[in-house]
């Protein structure tokens, strides 16, 4: 068993993402990390999710983790609040799975799918990958090849057109985390 550290000790959590499902896996540790990240932000701790963790979070806030309506995989434009910390996109996403929005978050960006950001207090979930770079890619796109070719997506399209995008998605991705430290 392990026995997770005090979130107050840390600066910032971050979560990331997990091939793991928060509402259907059946592994003891994702529990006890929504348990963790529900301590931090109740601490004051900042938490980041990111894709998985971004679930986990909404979680531990209040939220449900479902499957979502339909896999989202590629580069997608996102509907965002107006004046918001999250631009339009591009931005890569990789989940099947997706959740409402927690009872005291406030919405950033959402997709066809679902809730793609949210604000509670001082952490942020973030459904989308704006850490991305074409290796990074790469290695999720030779892992999961039979994912896409059963949701019909073209790998060497997928690289292609991260080898085109990420560039300037690290420059929003950048411009992204200044923002949300800056509030």
């Amino acid at each position: 068993m392990h026995t997770w550290p005090d979130p107050r000790s840390f600066g910032a959590v971050v979560a990331l993402g997990s091939d793991r499902s928060v509402h259907a896996s059946p592994d003891r540790w994702i529990g006890d990390e929504i348990a963790f990240l529900r301590r931090a932000h109740d601490a004051g701790v900042p938490v980041l999710g990111l894709c998985f963790g971004a679930q986990a979070l909404a979680a531990a806030l209040g939220a449900t983790v479902t499957r979502a309506p339909f896999r989202e995989i590629g580069w997608i434009e996102l509907d965002v609040s107006p004046g918001g910390p999250v631009e339009r996109g591009p931005w890569f996403t990789w989940h099947e799975d997706a959740f409402t929005l927690p009872p005291t978050a406030t919405e950033l960006a959402r997709s066809p799918a679902g809730v793609q950001a949210f604000r509670a207090r001082r952490s942020v979930g973030l459904q989308f990958h704006p850490e991305v770079d074409p290796p990074i890619v790469g290695g999720w796109v030779e892992d999961g090849r039979p994912t896409l070719a059963g949701a019909g997506i073209d790998a060497a399209a997928l690289l292609e057109q991260t080898a085109r995008l990420a560039p300037t998605a690290g420059d929003r991705a950048i411009a992204l985390f200044d923002a949300l430290l800056s509030v």
